[in-house]
């Protein structure tokens, strides 16, 4: 995935990681086989420019949100994994706002990756309230405790 990120890094792609790969960035020891990125849904400039980008890897283009809410989770194989463009997220109010206060980690390759705050993070594992997400909120609570 790391490819894949510095192409964006490099591109000035707007997008931000949530998920299970953010926790796992913020150090929970987590597997997830996809990458969870929330794009600005509106933004009709960079969701082109991840279409020019990605062009060989997408089997259809990326698509703005439509009329009655629709394409707002896309999900794609690639040669990176599964990669799901989320262009809204349960628990946050836009991408706009989420961006303002992100966080950047570097993986373990040394690739810095743009991710959710770990209030975003909470807020967002909150709302969906699965039990793995639950799980996650805990860890996440006691990592924001340590950095306090």
């Amino acid at each position: 995935m790391d490819e894949l990120i510095q192409c964006f890094n490099e591109n000035a792609v707007r997008y931000l990681v949530f998920g299970g790969q953010a926790v796992r960035l913020e150090g929970m020891p987590r597997f997830s086989m996809d990458w969870d990125l929330f794009i600005p849904g509106k933004d009709a400039s960079n969701m082109e420019r991840i279409n020019e980008l990605l062009v060989d890897e997408l089997n259809m283009p990326l698509l703005p949100i439509g009329p009655r809410g629709e394409n707002l989770i896309q999900t794609y194989q690639t040669r990176w994994g599964i990669v799901q463009f989320h262009l809204a997220v349960v628990g946050i109010r836009s991408f706009d706002e989420a961006e303002a206060h992100a966080s950047e980690h570097p993986n373990e390759n040394g690739v810095m990756v743009k991710t959710f705050s770990l209030e975003d993070l909470i807020a967002s594992k909150e709302a969906v309230g699965r039990p793995q997400d639950l799980e996650d909120v805990e860890f996440l609570k006691i990592r924001k405790q340590s950095k306090a």
